[in-house]
């Protein structure tokens, strides 16, 4: 009998599955050249992905993987003649080789599929990120840093970094279940989380470089900027400001993110953030 039990889906934008009877759910979205790849070299990397995710889990059990693509078993068992489908059908196999993982695939149609169907149609909308040029002076200035708190396998700065969901080299899923104060972290969060992450820092006696858009309307601000004198707080020791920059941001998958267009439409602000004195 399988130890773990995995089902495995792929969409047009993204790639997702999950381990059954736990909550560990791993996510990829599919960059630009990814989408324009055949469903079953989408449905193919979807599985291994999700090994590279959550081997951990894995290692030295039985593995079923179910998967509602006929082509992928088969390359899977047998491989295929085409180089791009053998490729990945190798890294499965030595993801599994490290890992000691015995893995069985079987095909299951696509109405018993619907879990992992429905994870690979979730859309990330906050997957943007900071160019590597920007974040390479602000390593320098004020780093290095050495874990990267909101990322994924695609954005990430540093070797160590926290994901939304399990996705290939991350090192822990949701950052608010980890102790900040080990770190010198980099950190981008989506801005509806960034009222939490102050809060959070100011819990954990953290430091960082927060990157954060200049909005003075926004719940936030009270939070960094002190109302009566117009300073910012004590636990900021430094900050930069860019003016509507071109080139600073990255965009994600969401081609109609304000992080996607250029110039950036307000000021932006990187803070030195310490709350461990």
């Amino acid at each position: 009998m399988p130890e773990r039990i995995v089902f495995s889906d792929a969409s047009e934008y993204a790639g997702a599955g999950y381990i059954v009877g736990s909550n560990n759910v791993a996510h990829f979205m599919w960059d630009k050249s990814e989408k324009t790849k055949s469903s079953t070299w989408r449905e193919l990397k979807a599985v291994s992905n999700i090994l590279q995710s959550v081997h951990n889990q894995l290692s030295g059990k039985l593995v079923k993987i179910y998967t509602d693509n006929q082509n992928v078993t088969k390359i899977i068992r047998k491989g295929s003649m085409k180089s791009e489908l053998q490729d990945i059908a190798l890294d499965v196999f030595n993801i599994c080789l490290d890992n000691n993982i015995v893995l069985e695939i079987e095909w299951i149609p696509r109405d018993k599929n619907i879990q992992a169907d429905e994870l690979s149609k979730i859309f990330d909308f906050d997957d943007w990120g900071v160019s590597d040029i920007i974040f390479k002076y602000f390593d320098r200035l004020w780093g290095p840093f050495n874990c990267d708190l909101f990322a994924d396998s695609r954005n990430k700065k540093v070797s160590r970094f926290f994901s939304k969901f399990f996705t290939p080299g991350t090192s822990g899923v949701d950052a608010f279940a980890y102790d900040w104060s080990a770190f010198n972290n980099w950190i981008v969060p989506p801005i509806y989380l960034i009222t939490r992450v102050i809060n959070y820092m100011l819990i954990c006696k953290a430091k960082g470089a927060l990157v954060i858009p200049k909005w003075k309307s926004a719940v936030y601000w009270p939070m960094i900027v002190n109302r009566l004198t117009y300073e910012y707080k004590d636990y900021i020791k430094d900050f930069r400001e860019y003016r509507n920059p071109k080139s600073f941001f990255i965009k994600g998958s969401d081609e109609n993110s304000i992080f996607a267009k250029q110039p950036f439409n307000s000021n932006v602000l990187v803070l030195l953030v310490d709350f461990t004195t």
